[in-house]
């Protein structure tokens, strides 16, 4: 819960902690990837290097070495990590808790392939794995803490902001803060989708600069 709660707090160094302790009481280095995968620390993901043995975790573990590799540059292996985690997903019939693999991996290689066509300039294509991964995370079923310490609208929301549709981002952001209500992310992409329709967003950074008034990290998007 604390991993969880830091995560959407912008609580890096608290998150990323109990993200460690976690792996070592249990060997089981998904939780310590995608923490540092929601807070941008990519170099440090590709130094954990003990793959999950379990079907779901190993391929959560895939998804965070590929969108490592991705955001250093190297789409070859982005693109061979993509290719597991989209094969684990179809195949898969473990879970982690009540999810299933089908879901919580499709929602993974939706938003590594999403990001993979992002950096390639196809932002459409972008748009539909983004809103495909969103989706699915709001199809699963309730869950304290949930499985993944972020949302696929946290990039959804992000490439329609890049996108210029500025409406469409409002929306996409309203529906997780009711999901996750007063999460800095999205706040803050909400706050620019007010800004580049013209609205007005004090209220919104008034709420930001609440939210985020525990975090130690600085954001200038809704995911890294």
């Amino acid at each position: 819960m604390l991993l969880y709660a830091a995560s959407y707090d912008g609580q890096g160094a608290i998150a990323t902690r109990a993200a460690k302790e976690y792996a070592k009481l249990t060997n089981d280095t998904f939780h310590e990837v995608l923490t540092l995968i929601r807070f941008g620390r990519f170099d440090e993901v590709l130094l954990v290097t003990n793959r999950p043995k379990a079907e779901v975790q190993g391929g959560l573990w895939d998804f965070a070495q590929g969108y490592a590799h991705l955001k250093q540059g190297d789409t070859d292996f982005a693109q061979l990590y993509l290719g597991r985690v989209k094969k684990t997903a179809e195949t898969s019939k473990a879970s982690f808790r009540m999810h299933t693999g089908k879901d919580l991996l499709g929602i993974a290689a939706g938003i590594l392939e999403g990001e993979m066509q992002r950096t390639s300039g196809d932002l459409p294509a972008s748009i539909k794995s983004f809103r495909r991964a969103a989706d699915l995370q709001n199809g699963l079923q309730y869950d304290e803490p949930e499985p993944l310490p972020f949302a696929a609208h946290h990039w959804l929301g992000a490439a329609l902001l890049e996108s210029r549709r500025f409406e469409d981002a409002e929306k996409v952001y309203r529906e997780d803060l009711k999901e996750h209500p007063r999460n800095g992310w999205s706040l803050l992409g909400l706050k620019q989708a007010l800004e580049g329709q013209g609205s007005s967003s004090e209220q919104v950074a008034a709420d930001l600069a609440a939210s985020w008034a525990r975090a130690d990290t600085w954001i200038r998007a809704s995911r890294f």
